[in-house]
């Protein structure tokens, strides 16, 4: 989603940049009392919050449709695995959201993020945080293997 990102960056920017006014403005009181402008910066700032919002909304609503209906992303049947419940049923589309919602959430905190990313590496189930709350786990989901393939 880092093209996404980038590219809906581009074009806001683009397109608000001109109302955004000097990025350091002298704050001068006209004769009401009231003060002129917000600072360019206030709005780049939006801008890129904004953007991010979008890209992650954009991330969820991928990972949502394609885990619940599909059972996986594409880079996941890439990778040949797949997340299903502890019980080896598949998620459904609450799972699949909660599971997703909860990665993006905590990938916003910074090093929260990390742990949970990490957090795969010495847990007994090899399960993320965002796994854990959903009570889902990655598993291995090999190509089957062609009927001549052993002869």
């Amino acid at each position: 989603l880092v093209p996404v990102f980038t590219v809906l960056l581009v074009v806001t920017l683009l397109i608000a940049a001109p109302h955004f006014g000097p990025m350091f403005p002298s704050f001068t009181e006209d004769k009401s009392g009231v003060s002129q402008a917000t600072p360019g910066f206030v709005w780049l700032y939006l801008t890129v919050f904004g953007c991010a919002v979008v890209t992650g909304l954009c991330m969820v609503a991928y990972e949502t449709v394609a885990t619940a209906r599909y059972g996986r992303t594409f880079g996941k049947a890439w990778l040949h695995i797949r997340p299903v419940r502890v019980d080896g049923s598949v998620l459904g589309w609450g799972r699949a959201f909660g599971r997703v919602a909860i990665y993006w959430v905590i990938g916003i905190l910074g090093w929260i993020g990390l742990v949970d990313s990490l957090w795969c590496l010495w847990d007994d189930n090899h399960q993320c945080l965002h796994d854990k709350v959903v009570d889902s786990i990655v598993v291995n989901d090999g190509t089957p293997q062609s009927a001549d393939a052993g002869a």
